[in-house]
């Protein structure tokens, strides 16, 4: 079964340990409950719609930048474990160094935007849009973002940190739509066991 919850569990460990070694406030971090079910009742309707839409195709990518990179590995882990479709994560700030080749027209690529980083994610947005792709970025409110892609994916405002983890659930929430509607049990994927 693909472990979300010990995914977010570990970032939020490790959120945990960081805070404390820099001597910052943890109490921000008893917010994250909260803005986890803030964030799946906010994408739900949207993210389920984002899946019928992108199904059809089977390769896409998923990009990151600072602390959002690991949350794009993670989405694409997701994305290829329970919809068996290609998709990979990287840095956004090497994608066009080869990938940015494959992109046609409609081409899906999501983006996961920390609030310190929108400038940059628009000019990765920028660079995909000339070749026709989908872009799917999930962020907080932004007018830049919206106005640059074409799906923003709105998560509620945080400590950029904490904004990073509740951008994963988006993108689980996407692969379990994917999933289901290709036919597949989220819950059992056809996963190696040895």
């Amino acid at each position: 079964m693909p472990a979300t919850k010990t995914f977010t569990n570990q970032v939020v460990t490790f959120l945990y340990l960081a805070y404390r070694l820099a001597g910052k406030d943890t109490s921000e971090l008893l917010r994250i409950p909260e803005l986890m079910e803030q964030t799946i009742e906010m994408v739900g309707p949207q993210i389920e719609a984002i899946a019928k839409d992108i199904n059809e195709w089977n390769d896409m990518y998923c990009l990151g930048y600072g602390a959002t990179y690991p949350i794009a590995l993670e989405g694409a882990l997701k994305l290829k474990e329970i919809t068996y479709a290609h998709c990979e994560g990287m840095l956004s700030t090497e994608f066009k160094h080869g990938p940015l080749s494959a992109v046609s027209k409609g081409f899906p690529i999501v983006f996961v935007a920390g609030p310190n980083d929108v400038p940059l994610i628009i000019s990765g947005i920028n660079e995909v849009k000339v070749r026709g792709a989908r872009t799917i970025t999930i962020a907080e409110e932004d007018a830049r973002l919206r106005a640059n892609g074409d799906d923003l994916v709105v998560i509620p405002k945080s400590d950029a940190q904490i904004s990073a983890l509740l951008g994963v659930l988006p993108l689980q929430l996407l692969s379990y739509h994917m999933s289901v509607l290709r036919g597949f049990d989220p819950d059992f994927p056809n996963l190696a066991t040895c």
